[in-house]
């Protein structure tokens, strides 16, 4: 008979085996590291870019320890992207901010001071700036990364409350253009699409859009897409997305506006429109046309780079019969003659009735979570829910929402982001509030900002 060797079974221990201990997560999470176990879970929406993920923050004695994707959310559908997965990450750095830091000459070095300190020489120096050179010599900057809520009071707070006349976000140097674009060609700021669009386009042509990498998510809608989609990309960079499209189109750079027109035209003399939807839903497509004339296919390869047979490709694809998309990012939206190409990338949506139905729409990706949430309630480029700083019917409606007299608010809109800088440097703009954004590394012109920030009176930085 066969004789077996004496077995000792050992508990394997140490730390590295400790940290690999699974156990049930509850809530719904499965199994979970013994360690990031949590006792209770909250929801929120990550903070990085705008698709709007929502995350589980796993939460133990009350601090986040974790996160994963929810699962039921209809954005994401339990997905989540590295930047995702890192949502709580900022909480542990070592860099972190936890308290306020203040500085009493220029140069010099600063000191902690208790929060009650630092509100008291908010308001005192805020209001002295204000008694001395008038209420609109300070200003605020704020961004499109905190809540819509924070973004309402904030709003409210510095115009309503200490009479601000000139506060702008950070959301202008991406989203600025599409806004007016939208506006000047719908009457109002709305992106027209939904996320099922990616998934039910028979033709998605992205403008200056790398969701690939910055987008993830989006992006893996658009694998999901079941149609056999034709992707067509124009940029002319070689992107991760570019390199995954059927159609790459390395248009000559600052050529954009160029292609769209020459596309356009392209459309008009093949007759490929829904002159049923332009008819019933546009106006002006007349003089359009006519405006269009001298944009001939010739013309237009010659100013894109791109060859005749490429520019009768694209037209085909987007021609009437099919369920055609548009997407652009900062591509477009920081680029030449942005607020124009949007336009343009509009009107191709227009002439082929590619609007309001699944599947199309002439869609801007914003760049930050929350962009939309400053657009319409930060008191910035518009007085808040989308309402006009110079209507007073607009202005009576806030303040009774509001519950405040309507002198309260103010009768003008807010100078741009860059004419707050401006601002500085000419003397009006004496004291600068800048909540949640980094301008020192943004801002184009890096050395000249920084330069006109220590002509400021008093500056106040509230980052985490």
């Amino acid at each position: 008979m066969m004789k077996f060797p004496t077995l000792t079974f050992r508990e394997w221990t140490g730390f590295f085996t400790k940290e690999l201990v699974r156990e049930a997560g509850k809530f719904g999470l499965g199994q979970v590291p013994a360690k990031h176990a949590p006792d209770s879970i909250a929801h929120a929406v990550c903070g990085f870019c705008s698709t709007g993920c929502n995350l589980r923050i796993h939460l133990r004695d009350g601090q986040a320890v974790n996160v994963s994707a929810d699962t039921e959310y209809p954005v994401n559908l339990g997905m989540a992207c590295p930047k995702g997965w890192e949502a709580v990450t900022p909480l542990s750095a070592p860099d972190r901010a936890l308290y306020p830091l203040v500085r009493t000459e220029r140069g010099g070095e600063t000191s902690k001071i208790s929060w009650d300190e630092a509100a008291r020489i908010f308001c005192d120096r805020m209001k002295g700036v204000q008694a001395k050179h008038g209420a609109d010599s300070v200003a605020f900057i704020s961004t499109g990364q905190i809540c819509t809520e924070e973004m309402a009071m904030l709003g409210a707070f510095a115009k309503f409350g200490m009479g601000v006349i000139h506060g702008d976000g950070n959301t202008r140097q991406c989203m600025a253009t599409a806004v007016a674009a939208y506006k000047q060609s719908f009457g109002f700021d709305a992106p027209p699409f939904t996320y099922a669009d990616f998934e039910e386009s028979d033709v998605l042509v992205f403008v200056g859009a790398n969701p690939c990498i910055a987008h993830p998510i989006m992006w893996q809608r658009v694998l999901g897409n079941q149609r056999n989609p034709e992707i067509i990309v124009i940029d002319p960079r070689k992107t991760e997305t570019a390199m995954a499209a059927t159609l790459h189109v390395p248009l000559a750079p600052k050529s954009d506006l160029a292609l769209f027109y020459g596309l356009a035209q392209i459309l008009v003399e093949n007759n490929w429109l829904d002159h049923g939807f332009l008819k019933a839903s546009t106006r002006g497509f007349d003089e359009f046309a006519a405006f269009l004339k001298p944009y001939t296919i010739e013309h237009t390869a010659s100013a894109t780079g791109l060859s005749e047979q490429t520019l009768q490709r694209i037209a085909f694809a987007i021609k009437l019969g099919k369920r055609v998309s548009f997407w652009w990012t900062m591509g477009v939206n920081q680029g030449h003659e942005a607020t124009r190409t949007a336009q343009a990338i509009i009107n191709l949506a227009l002439m082929g009735g590619h609007i309001g139905k699944p599947g199309t729409g002439a869609n801007s990706i914003t760049g930050q979570c929350n962009a939309m949430g400053s657009r319409l309630f930060s008191n910035t480029t518009n007085l808040l829910g989308g309402h006009d700083f110079t209507n007073p019917d607009h202005r009576e409606k806030i303040a009774q929402a509001a519950g405040i007299p309507v002198e309260r608010i103010p009768e003008q809109p807010s100078w741009a982001y860059d004419q707050i800088i401006d601002g500085i440097e000419d003397g009006k703009i004496k004291g600068l509030w800048i909540i949640a954004t980094n301008p020192a590394h943004s801002w184009i012109h890096q050395g000249r900002l920084k330069e006109l920030l220590g002509k400021l009176e008093f500056l106040v930085v509230q980052d985490m």
